[in-house]
């Protein structure tokens, strides 16, 4: 009794430490592979999030190119890669200028905002108002930004060194698309792996999963990125006709507030001010007129872009684009806000199909 007692602890323990080892040269591969994909994640994640929301794009021109998928994928993101190219050419030198403007006005003065032109109080009813509450600000703001400089200088550095990656990010984007053109040809087996996935790790419910982690991408791509992108673009567009300075940094904030769900509006405002003191009555209500135009544009599109995709509540998409941002710089606005609506919707997901496995037993 003693001795099979001994033999089975010594199997025991000869399993433990097996299994151990087992485990342990899994974990040291998993790592190494983690190593070496690591420098590749962004391009892989944006390549797959692009090549699930461009499917249903891509699967009507291949059949209006007789199911041809090589010719249909070209196509599609050649047209993808010229829509991104156009705030590239518009912004990129203003966005330099812009930030440029920003630190020479803080240097030479304490204060990011210059005071109000004489021409704003000259504004009829609520020029003079405009004009007081306007220096007023800038006053008072510039004394808080000298008390606290050192912080600032601090949260500046970060700010513009993350603005400044935007050039880096719109050419990971250029290279993303590329590959999701490749995704895109071998989209059938790429669905099929991710339903494989989904199963493998959640069971029987696996295909459900991914099929809303797909519906969900599409939603925030084309509810979120994609209205906030032709709101920015609009805008900035109307800025850089009218000759607004900083026009380039203008479109990353309002581009910024856009994905975050706070609106335009922030900068519509101020910049609307600007223009009336500064520019020709008539090429001021041009410019009012071109932003009433576009002002309410994000009501009208989400209905078009989303038909009867359910959106991700505002503050999934806010907190998911911060942390983002947080996370990974500038990039991570957009692949924050993509990867935790996901998350919240497959979590959702999982706790209505365990209430009602709750109410069944």
């Amino acid at each position: 009794m003693t001795a099979n007692t001994s033999f089975d602890e010594k199997k025991i323990t000869r399993q433990v430490i097996e299994i151990a080892l087992r485990l342990g040269l899994l974990i040291m591969v998993l790592y190494w592979c983690y190593g070496i994909i690591k420098p590749f994640i962004d391009f892989l994640l944006w390549s797959v999030i692009f090549a699930v929301a461009l499917y249903p794009g891509y699967t009507l021109l291949q059949s209006k190119l007789g199911g041809r998928k090589i010719p249909a994928s070209i196509l599609l993101v050649t047209a993808m890669i010229l829509i991104l190219l156009v705030p590239v050419i518009l912004f990129a030198n203003s966005l330099y200028e812009g930030i440029t403007f920003m630190k020479s006005q803080f240097e030479a003065s304490g204060n990011l905002l210059p005071n109000a032109s004489e021409k704003i109080a000259e504004l009829p009813v609520i020029g003079p108002v405009i004009y007081e509450k306007w220096n007023a600000f800038t006053t008072h703001t510039s004394e808080g930004l000298q008390e606290y400089a050192p912080q600032l200088k601090d949260v500046s550095i970060t700010v513009i060194s993350s603005v400044a990656s935007a050039g880096i990010a719109f050419v990971k984007l250029f290279v993303s698309i590329i590959l999701a053109g490749v995704v895109l040809i071998y989209s059938e087996e790429a669905g099929k792996l991710a339903d494989g996935f989904f199963i493998r790790v959640i069971g029987d419910n696996g295909a459900e999963y991914s099929h809303l982690a797909k519906k969900t991408i599409r939603t925030v791509v084309k509810g979120v990125l994609g209205v906030a992108f032709i709101q920015s673009l609009l805008l900035g567009i109307g800025m850089v006709i009218v000759g607004v300075p900083a026009a380039g940094l203008l479109f990353m904030i309002s581009l910024i507030l856009g994905i975050i769900q706070i609106g335009i509006f922030l900068v519509v405002i101020p910049v609307l001010i600007y223009v009336f003191a500064t520019y020709s009555t008539t090429t001021a209500v041009l410019f009012l007129i071109w932003c009433i135009i576009i002002a309410p544009l994000d009501n009208i599109l989400k209905p078009i872009l989303l038909g009867k995709g359910a959106l991700v509540p505002m503050p999934i998409i806010f907190i998911g684009a911060i942390g983002g941002f947080i996370f990974s710089g500038f990039v991570g606005l957009f692949t924050g806000a993509i990867i935790f609506s996901v998350g919240y919707k497959l979590f959702i997901l999982w706790m209505d199909q365990t209430k009602n496995e709750t109410e069944i037993v």
